[in-house]
């Protein structure tokens, strides 16, 4: 079940990173480093590999359902010890769509990460097996994560406490 969980949250954080929609939104940069556009169209990019291998991943029945946790939501994308948020929208068949250089206010999900990590799965032929390791061994570390961190964006009570749970025992599974 951890398994699934972290493959869920890899899911997530990958679709969060990668995500384009069929009309995707320009870069809103605004007051954002230059790191981040750069991130931001690296992950553009990305998304088309992540969206076409999603199928052909093999996830653990555990991981299976963490992934299930997060399609069909909105996810914000925070990138710790920076102010840089992005955002996405993962489709009920787990692909991503609608790519964002800003949060969402419609957001259901928080997904933490460090710039390091989205660099190194949009550096990836193949980025949903290291997105599934990500959320699978993701967790925070002081005022840091490792990995990739997934909870429920604030106000969201039903999935924080989901969120809580599985990532809880995500390391056990």
């Amino acid at each position: 079940m951890v398994s699934i969980l972290i493959r869920l949250g890899v899911a997530v954080l990958v679709m969060s990173a990668l995500v384009v929609g069929a009309s995707p939104v320009a870069a809103q940069s605004g007051d954002q480093p230059a790191w981040a556009d750069d991130l931001f169209g690296d992950l553009e990019g990305m998304q088309s590999q992540f969206n076409d291998n999603i199928g052909d991943t093999d996830m653990s029945f555990a991981e299976q359902r963490v992934y299930n946790q997060i399609k069909g939501n909105v996810v914000n994308v925070y990138f710790v010890g920076t102010d840089v948020v992005f955002s996405f929208r993962m489709r009920s068949d787990g692909t991503i769509t609608e790519l964002r250089q800003s949060p969402r206010d419609d957001a259901s999900l928080k997904m933490l990460m460090t710039r390091e990590t989205a660099e190194e799965l949009a550096a990836r032929d193949n980025p949903v097996p290291g997105f599934v390791e990500n959320v699978r061994t993701g967790e925070r570390t002081g005022d840091s994560v490792e990995g990739i961190v997934i909870t429920g964006e604030d106000g969201e009570l039903v999935k924080r406490v989901t969120w809580g749970i599985i990532n809880t025992f995500k390391n056990i599974l």
